[in-house]
């Protein structure tokens, strides 16, 4: 649980009380949080359980339509609530939860007033399960991305609202701020702006047909692009230099990259509207914006990787392992997003399932490994105990890895099937259908594996939630490493 490289010489007593006092501010600012952020990850974990559990039973109706034949449990129902739960319950809620903990220590002090962000993760929660039950019930709003009704995400503003007071009053700092708090920032204030301006323009009429949608879908594309990767890419510029105890390899390109994120993934929104009533213009600068998109996040993938090359913590520590690979994926799935931006591949692939593939590569594959690296470095912290078990924590990982990996795989093959089926012109409807099915199974047994990663993790982290570990001490690794 050391958070310094160890030294092999004796240090100066000066640097031993420097040691100490810093240690004393962590641990204060740690028990702080804690009751906040452990409850913002426990919900978290919850919906993640909930929404993979759907997302499986909307696997099978591939197969079986009249599998759970509830209309509250119809694909049309079904298939948009677990979508949601995963973004809105799962991942943005364990995004909050390492926010708040990384701004904390960040700022250096422990920050009175977390019963605000305890109360604000009501809120938020509340929200969330509002606009899950309403889907369920039939009560959703046309929108892809965006079926929470108005009530739902005005609950869901209003505890953002109170997360983010907290966040603002606690980190103040008269030097500039590091890439971590730049992109965790950034993604906080992206998310309460669009939910406040988007759903009120779509609520209120203000405005219609094409316009409407067009604001529906920067809402939903951007809940992904400017709200979750931004967070996961500033927690690994947190958690990298940290457990290498190395520097960012270059701090002036990553702050260049982040502004150049920015710029280019808040016009890439109607990529996917092509071929519709949309200005061909507008779906050509959004294509662009995909492609150039390219430019800061595969650099910044590099920077990151570049500071972790030569540690030889890198291999023995499981949030290095989880947050390397994501970052992995990451990069994997924005070459997708740039190729499949291309008109002649959108038009292949535009009315298949590939969108969905990449969909799931990006939150399964990406943000939620490195959400679950953040989790295994920041409990230990919170609950002054070690992980319980290495081989849980690979297994996790297999599970994990392998299940997210190939139930996506699997969707934006069927999707490369099928748009090659519907551009023949010796092809009937019969043989598309046949040709995305084919691959449907695989989808189906990926749930298997991740089904099986999830409930373990969620097992090892109700454990570590009431203190039931390793003593703590030395970290549980996968070799005999140390991690900082």
């Amino acid at each position: 649980m050391t958070e310094v490289a160890s030294h092999h010489a004796p240090a100066p007593q000066t640097s031993t009380v420097t040691d100490l006092t810093l240690v004393s501010n962590r641990s204060a600012i740690d028990a702080a949080v804690r009751p906040a952020v452990v409850s913002l990850f426990l919900s978290g974990v919850a919906w993640l359980l909930l929404s993979t559990l759907f997302a499986a039973a909307v696997a099978v109706k591939l197969h079986f339509p009249s599998f759970l034949n509830w209309s509250f449990l119809s694909f049309g129902r079904l298939a948009p609530a677990a979508d949601a739960a995963f973004v809105y319950g799962w991942c943005s809620t364990a995004c909050l939860g390492v926010a708040v903990w990384i701004i904390a220590r960040l700022s250096g002090r422990a920050a009175p007033g977390t019963s605000l962000v305890s109360f604000g993760a009501l809120l938020w929660n509340g929200g969330v399960l509002i606009g899950v039950l309403s889907i369920l019930l039939g009560n959703q709003r046309p929108f892809n991305g965006l079926e929470f009704p108005l009530a739902a995400f005005i609950v869901m503003f209003a505890g953002l609202c109170l997360v983010s007071v907290w966040l603002a009053i606690t980190y103040y700092s008269d030097s500039t701020p590091s890439l971590s708090v730049m992109f965790v920032s950034g993604g906080v204030a992206w998310l309460g702006w669009s939910l406040l301006t988007g759903n009120l323009l779509v609520a209120s009429h203000s405005v219609t047909g094409v316009v409407q949608q067009l604001a529906a879908t920067w809402v939903s594309s951007g809940a992904l692009w400017l709200w979750i990767v931004p967070v996961i890419l500033g927690i690994a510029y947190f958690l990298v230099p940290k457990v290498t105890g190395q520097p960012v390899f270059s701090g002036p390109l990553g702050r260049s990259l982040f502004w150049l994120y920015f710029v280019t993934a808040g016009v890439i929104s109607a990529s996917r509207l092509s071929g519709g009533p949309v200005p061909l213009w507008l779906s050509s600068i959004a294509a662009s914006g995909c492609i150039l998109l390219l430019v800061p996040v595969l650099g910044t993938v590099y920077n990151l990787f570049a500071t972790a090359k030569g540690a030889t913590v890198t291999t023995a520590s499981p949030s290095m392992r989880f947050v390397l690979f994501g970052l992995s994926v990451l990069g994997v799935a924005t070459v997708l997003s740039a190729i499949s931006s291309l008109r002649a591949v959108d038009y292949s692939v535009h009315y298949t399932l590939f969108d969905n593939g990449l969909r799931a590569l990006l939150l399964r594959g990406a943000a939620s490994m490195v959400l679950f690296g953040a989790i295994y470095y920041i409990m230990p912290r919170l609950s002054g105990c070690e992980w319980l078990s290495s081989s849980l924590i690979s297994l996790h990982f297999l599970g994990s890895a392998y299940g997210g990996c190939m139930g996506a795989a699997m969707l934006i093959l069927s999707g490369l099937a099928s748009g090659s089926a519907l551009n023949d012109a010796d092809s009937n409807f019969s043989q598309v259908l046949e040709l995305g099915n084919s691959y449907y199974w695989g989808h189906t047994m990926s749930f298997v594996l991740l089904l099986g990663g999830y409930f373990l993790f969620a097992m090892h982290f109700l454990l570590m939630a009431v203190r039931i570990g390793q003593p703590a001490g030395e970290p549980t690794l996968l070799n005999s490493h140390h991690e900082h």
